[in-house]
């Protein structure tokens, strides 16, 4: 049981695999902002393109 103790105390305070973590987040994050905006900019894009089209029929 002390040898547990000692592997969560151990765990707790180890910061190595926390930057990586939050780059992942971080990453997820950026990800989840360009497809967001990648979706609007791809209806403000498809309007543009058909109002410049029935423009010129």
């Amino acid at each position: 049981m002390n040898t547990i103790r000692k592997l969560f105390a151990r765990l707790m305070t180890d910061e190595r695999g926390l930057t990586a973590v939050e780059y992942a987040v971080l990453g997820a994050i950026v990800v989840g902002a360009i497809g967001g905006i990648a979706t609007q900019f791809e209806d403000g894009l498809t309007g543009a393109f058909e109002t410049m089209i029935g423009n010129f029929s």
